[in-house]
This record gives C-alpha cells, sequence and structure tokens, in this order.
C-alpha cells in the first residue's frame, strides 16, 4: 500500500514541471535543494541500486505556491510472481520555504502527504543546513535502500508462503474472523473483506488461499485513515505470519 495524498491544496505535476519552481537563494543558515535535482537523483540512485527490480511509475505533487515538493517512486521485484503484486517505494519531500526539512522514506508501503504526513519502513529527515546536505542525503538513502531490500526479501517469501498455504471457505471465515476480534479490521472493514471473498475485485485472488484471503484484508484495509494504515497492515502481516507460518 502506497500513497501520494493530496490533502490541503497541493497538485499533481511531471517531473519537469518542477523545473518551473525558482530555486530559493543560499543563506549562511539555509541550503536550498533543487526540487528537481532531487528526485531526479533520487530516481538515479534508486534505479542504479535495485538491480532485482524494474521501475513502475513516479508521481509528484507541488503546494499551490510551488514552495514544497511532494513524491513517490515505485519499484517491483523481476519475476518473482506473474502478478508483480509486491512493490518496494521510495517517498522523497522537500521545500523551499523553511516549512518542513527534505526526507525520504523507503518500504513496502509508504505515505506521502501534503498534510507532513510522511511514513515508510525506513525514514530520514534533513535540515536544508550545511554544504554536503545532498550528498549526505543519497548516502542515507543508498543505507536505506540496503536495509529495505532485505525486509522485502522476507515480505516477498512470506507471501510466497502464503500461496502455498490452502484455505477452504469455512477457514477463511474464521481468519478474517480473527482479523475482526484482533481489532485489525474494524467492523465495516470486516465487511468489505467478506464481500472481497466472495467477488474479489482482483482476479488474481480468487483461488482458495491465505495469499487470496490476506489480500482481501488489505483490500478492506484501504478505507484506513492515513495515520494509521501502516501500522494496521503491519499489525495484519505479523498475526497472519503467527497464526500460519510461524
Amino acid at each position: 500500500m502506497t500513497k501520494l495524498l493530496t490533502h490541503c491544496g497541493s497538485t499533481r505535476c511531471s517531473i519537469e514541471q518542477l523545473l518551473t519552481i525558482p530555486e530559493p537563494e543560499k543563506t549562511n543558515s539555509y541550503t536550498p535543494l533543487n526540487h528537481y535535482d532531487f528526485a531526479v537523483n533520487v530516481r538515479t540512485v534508486t534505479s542504479d541500486l535495485l538491480r532485482d527490480f524494474t521501475f513502475n511509475e513516479d508521481q509528484y505533487a507541488l503546494s499551490s505556491d510551488g514552495q514544497k515538493m511532494f513524491g513517490v517512486l515505485t519499484f517491483s521485484e523481476k519475476s518473482i510472481f506473474d502478478d508483480k503484486f509486491l512493490k518496494l517505494s521510495i517517498g522523497l519531500r522537500n521545500s523551499y520555504d523553511k516549512s518542513m526539512s527534505a526526507g525520504l522514506c523507503v518500504g513496502a508501503s509508504v505515505i506521502v502527504c501534503d498534510n507532513l504526513m510522511f511514513r515508510g519502513d525506513i525514514t530520514i529527515l534533513r535540515k536544508h543546513t550545511g554544504e554536503t546536505m545532498h550528498e549526505e542525503l543519497m548516502d542515507q538513502l543508498v543505507t536505506a535502500i540496503y536495509k529495505s531490500q532485505h525486509q522485502f526479501t522476507q515480505l516477498s517469501e512470506d507471501a510466497g508462503a502464503m500461496r502455498r498455504v490452502q484455505l477452504s471457505t469455512r477457514a477463511g471465515f474464521e481468519y478474517l474472523g480473527v482479523l475482526t476480534g484482533e481489532k485489525v479490521l474494524s467492523p465495516t472493514q470486516s465487511t468489505r473483506a467478506f464481500q472481497e471473498m466472495r467477488k474479489p475485485s482482483h482476479s488474481e485472488f480468487s483461488k482458495p488461499t491465505l495469499w487470496s484471503y490476506y489480500n482481501h484484508a488489505t483490500e478492506a484495509l484501504k478505507s484506513s485513515p492515513p495515520q494509521s494504515i501502516i501500522k494496521k497492515h503491519m499489525k495484519l502481516h505479523q498475526l497472519t505470519c503467527q497464526l500460519y507460518l510461524d
């Protein structure tokens, strides 16, 4: 689950449109980070490091005055599954008006919102100070990607194991019931998950496997508030592994 949210008036834009916003001047206490250069360098560094991944898409947004920039880049692991369901994402943000630190977040799930919500498995924030701030951010991005690849590999292995676990319809009911009882799913989300079970939104999740039921739950979790959705996904994954894979 990865989202670029524009709840506070920001507008989606292309990476080229980032060039239209003038970069502020450097001062003794402020080092500007160019919106466009930052976005291009993040994509270049990430693409070079993720050799076993395929670039899917990038999304960007600018605040109404162009002073704040937000973005998300998404990659999928090559040939892991035919549906390429698992993805690795990199979120970024930057400001020219000193309203927020420059940031990077990395993980299978990231949220980047213009209300300054900024979350991933690994999150990096850096003030606009110092002569080498851009280089330091890129170094931290490299470290974050190496760490996240280990976590992503574990997630991929778990997904493969879930595909091998066959669940009857009754067992599927019990699984979704446990998720509801453990408050992973709200009552409304539970109803949505059961609807997904009967009529999946995605045909690849029509097979009677744990992976399908897991994805019925993730589909239902899309209605979660942005501030809790990553925590909900983590709890879903941990509980599912405890019940069936440990």
